[in-house]
């Protein structure tokens, strides 16, 4: 047992008895406190001893974001994906996760599926072509090959370029909406994160049937259909209907952009790496 002065020198405190705040500030960022909150932090200024309670609460708050964060995102941005776009550009930035921050956990929360389900970048995107029934020489096929792998390699990467592309669109389409560039960009890195859901479906479907160009046109179709019904809300001063066709427009016109912009980029890397340019004008197999 403790003596008596160990006891004392411990000073604890009986479960569920609230922590005084040391000296009328903060004991978290030692702001001078003033009611139940500290002002600065957000911390109660009155704290208790840890329980299975606290630790409990803790815990789901990590599995479901701060406060209910990521669920709230997940619900109003599959419901009403322009409200919550048209909230976050308003000024509600602590009720869902960012845009950007949002799509790079969909494509994190992509690459770990697929990691898991045993798939190879390579093999997932180079079955769009099998399904397309197009030849390829078996130098064609190593060159497509290195580059599904780069594009894997850099999924973050190549998924955020696309944005630009469809924000200028809208950009366009929405001119009279008075948002700039930055304000634009919410909706389409709102939604390019929530298509992921769709293409992490994909994964079990490969995973099970080996195809993947049908549901390729599937997941553009929904994607079309998704920015459609996005704008149709995020947009208030045309109807819903032709903010629907726009943000169609937007986001097909944008896809586009980028595919023609990453095709051009393409062939400069391969004329100006002869290596490459051998690979690619080696006859196809018969």
């Amino acid at each position: 047992m403790l003596e008596s002065s160990e006891s004392e020198a411990l000073n604890l405190i009986p479960m569920g008895v609230p922590l005084p705040a040391v000296s009328g500030n903060c004991q978290n960022c030692g702001t001078s406190i003033r009611g139940k909150f500290c002002t600065e932090c957000g911390q109660r200024t009155t704290v208790k001893r840890l329980t299975w309670r606290d630790g409990w609460n803790d815990f789901w708050s990590r599995v479901y974001g701060f406060d209910g964060m990521f669920p709230r995102t997940l619900r109003d941005l599959t419901l009403r994906p322009g409200k919550a776009a048209r909230e976050y550009i308003n000024g509600v930035r602590v009720k869902y996760y960012g845009p950007v921050g949002y799509l790079f956990l969909m494509v994190t929360l992509f690459l770990l599926v697929a990691s898991m389900l045993g798939i190879s970048m390579a093999e997932f995107f180079g079955s769009q072509q099998a399904g397309m029934g197009m030849e390829q020489s078996e130098g064609q096929a190593k060159f497509n090959k290195m580059l599904f792998e780069a594009i894997s390699e850099n999924m973050r990467l190549f998924s955020f370029c696309l944005i630009p592309f469809i924000t200028l669109m809208a950009m366009l389409f929405f001119r009279k909406s008075k948002l700039n560039f930055l304000e634009h960009s919410v909706m389409p890195l709102y939604l390019s994160g929530h298509i992921y859901w769709l293409s992490i479906i994909t994964l079990f479907v490969f995973k099970i049937t080996g195809q993947l160009y049908q549901l390729n046109m599937l997941g553009l179709l929904a994607s079309l259909l998704m920015f459609g019904f996005g704008y149709s809300q995020l947009i208030s001063y045309q109807g819903k209907v032709k903010a629907f066709i726009k943000g169609v427009l937007a986001y097909l016109f944008g896809y586009l952009l980028f595919v023609i912009f990453f095709t051009v980029l393409t062939m400069v890397i391969v004329f100006t790496r002869p290596e490459f340019r051998e690979l690619l004008v080696s006859p196809a197999k018969p």
